[in-house]
């Protein structure tokens, strides 16, 4: 069927473009002429055996049932010329196999909520009689906004036929996400689509399937007696809940899986919570460093100041403000202030000098940094838990991951466990201002000397070094890109796989703050006054806005750029257009991103005051 022959059916679904063909069917995109709405249309091939065109009924009759935005809608079913069709609603986006594998910030929020999202399809699904026994990667659709859709339901059945269905002992399905009694040609429950779910999950998390081998039949036998490797093994990053939960949807007996698509979906939901409160805990929200912050306002233009609260001390600078379970830290004067959101109340821990970096927050401690050098671990009370020196001022948060990273401006990056004893130490030959990045497996770390350092981050071992310019600020990461802020104005694009710089662009005024990133644009901001939008991709401007002279960080939540100003303005402006849409004036120098947490808008100035707009 040729693309230019704009074939009719029924005189009125326009054929354009073919989407995909398989053995049954063949997909188009196409036009719902009545509708004025693109539609895909999946039309069946002439020469199949009666029993696959009852399969493709059996599709139709099972997506017919369902009504539920994690499941591609049926509209329409026909016949035309002896060629069976039925209209379903086009998926603009892409496959789950192009998401993953897992990344800390933005990237593994996007991955974890998708996943969430699936986990209520399939419980919608099993609620209504439905089993899909097909799950794999490309028959979940991701739409442009981030919403998964199950769909290629040609294996479906419904639980009040299965008696009928599952006895012939066939094996049906795609190997590598086929569960053990799946392989075995027993009767399945909807225990089977959990575990193909978690062998999906696997796949995406850790970016290496689930089972590999020669034919189908060793993927098979592996499916059945072979236990997984851990997903966290494969990728750390995997957060530890995640990785148990996969193991749990993997067992090889249905009864030792999660009950219901439900009980999964309750797991990851509290994941997904805790994660989002790490996000805003470590300054620029997460190892990737993308400036993302998940739990920000959505109406920036109703912000109105709340509360102005006293920290009682000078903002560090460089600093940030961090949160997690409803409370706020910062480093201001010889201490570190936190600021109670049930009651407003403020509360000081003093150090033994002035602190010099932002705080991290973890479960149940406080990372600090101060000017004598000295790390400080406590917990959330203030009990002192670690003390770590290094023999020069700290400028740089700690990376607390499996280890904890400390870059120091002695020239060297400490990794300490949770004890605070050293692990090892990595001399970088000049003075380390910046915290590192861990992306794709990697250990980035940059110095002001101009080198770049792409380190092994259990032993410390050089993979690599290329030269980038002075670094003063962290680097954020995203889509297979490192992009390096230097002090001297310039943004390097760097592909860590390649050791090359993808693009380039200054801008034309000292770097003092970092970038941030969304899931298309980078933003900065230089000490010469203007904001920029580039594409991260290409580099290219994409729009300006004059804005004041800038040396803190910039934030994102909900497509909102928050950023304040040496002359005391704090801005919000749409990341797709560069309006200004909500600005405070008057509040005195900032020197520390504003963070967007929970509803509110929270800006701390050089001269200690915490201003809350919500």
């Amino acid at each position: 069927m040729s693309t230019t022959d704009k074939v009719k059916l029924a005189g009125r679904y326009r054929l354009e473009a073919p989407l995909g063909e398989g053995g049954m069917a063949e997909v188009w995109r196409a036009t719902d002429l009545r509708m004025d709405r693109p539609v895909a249309v999946k039309i069946l091939h002439t020469y199949l055996h009666p029993s696959e065109r009852s399969r493709f009924f059996r599709e139709v009759k099972a997506l017919s049932k369902l009504s539920h935005p994690g499941v591609v809608q049926v509209f329409d079913l026909g016949e035309e010329d002896g060629r069976t069709y039925f209209v379903m609603e086009l998926v603009e986006g892409g496959s789950y196999d192009r998401m993953g594998p897992f990344e800390d910030g933005m990237e593994g929020l996007r991955l974890l909520t998708a996943s969430a999202r699936v986990l209520e399809a399939l419980q919608h699904l099993h609620q209504r009689g439905v089993i899909h026994r097909d799950l794999t990667p490309r028959n979940i659709l991701v739409s442009s906004e981030g919403q998964p859709k199950v769909m290629d339901f040609g294996l479906a059945y419904l639980m009040q036929e299965s008696r009928h269905f599952t006895r012939t002992g066939i094996t049906v399905g795609t190997p590598e996400y086929m569960a053990p009694e799946q392989a075995k040609g027993l009767a399945l429950t909807p225990q089977a689509d959990l575990y193909s779910f978690g062998a999906v999950l696997y796949r995406t998390f850790t970016g290496k399937p689930l089972f590999e081998g020669e034919n189908d039949q060793s993927v098979l036998y592996q499916h059945v007696y072979e236990p997984p490797k851990p997903p966290q093994s494969l990728n750390p990053a995997i957060p530890a809940e995640v990785s148990s939960l996969i193991e749990s949807l993997l067992q090889k007996s249905p009864g030792e899986r999660p009950a219901n698509a439900a009980t999964a979906h309750a797991v990851l939901e509290e994941t997904l919570r805790r994660y989002r409160e790490s996000l805003s805990a470590t300054p620029r929200a997460g190892a990737s460093r993308s400036g993302h912050y998940p739990t920000g306002p959505a109406r920036p233009e109703k912000l109105e100041l709340q509360g102005i609260h006293d920290l009682s001390g000078e903002v560090a600078w460089p600093g940030e403000l961090v949160a997690r379970e409803g409370s706020l830290w910062v480093g201001a004067g010889q201490g570190i202030a936190r600021l109670d959101l049930t009651d407003g109340s403020v509360y000081r821990q003093r150090l033994g000098d002035e602190v010099s970096a932002p705080p991290v927050v973890t479960d149940g401690r406080v990372y600090v940094a101060a000017w004598d050098g000295r790390l400080t671990g406590m917990s959330l009370s203030g009990r002192p838990i670690l003390s770590f020196p290094t023999r020069a001022e700290i400028t740089a948060a700690p990376l607390v991951a499996e280890l904890i990273y400390l870059a120091g401006r002695d020239g060297f990056l400490y990794a300490l466990d949770a004890s605070g004893t050293l692990r090892w130490g990595f001399q970088a030959g000049s003075e380390l201002s910046a915290s590192p990045t861990l992306y794709r497996g990697l250990l980035f770390v940059a110095s002001e000397g101009g080198w770049l350092f792409a380190l092994d981050p259990q032993s410390g071992h050089l993979r690599y070094k290329v030269e980038a310019g002075a670094v003063h600020t962290a680097m954020p990461a995203r889509g297979g890109l490192l992009f390096i802020p230097t002090w001297a104005g310039e943004i390097h694009a760097f592909d860590p796989l390649t050791r090359e710089v993808q693009w380039s662009f200054d801008l034309e005024g000292e770097l003092w703050g970092a970038p941030a990133l969304d899931e298309r644009y980078l933003y900065a901001a230089s000490w010469a006054g203007k904001l920029y939008a580039l594409e991260q991709k290409t580099g290219e401007e994409v729009w300006t806005l004059e804005v004041g002279r800038v040396t803190a960080g910039l934030s994102i939540a909900h497509g909102v750029l928050y950023l304040g100003t040496e002359e005391g303005r704090v801005l919000g402006v749409d990341t797709q257009s560069g309006r200004l849409l909500f600005e405070a004036t008057g509040l005195g120098p900032i020197q520390v991103p504003p963070l967007p947490y929970r509803g509110a808008l929270f800006v701390a100035t050089l001269a200690g005051k915490l201003y809350r707009f919500a």
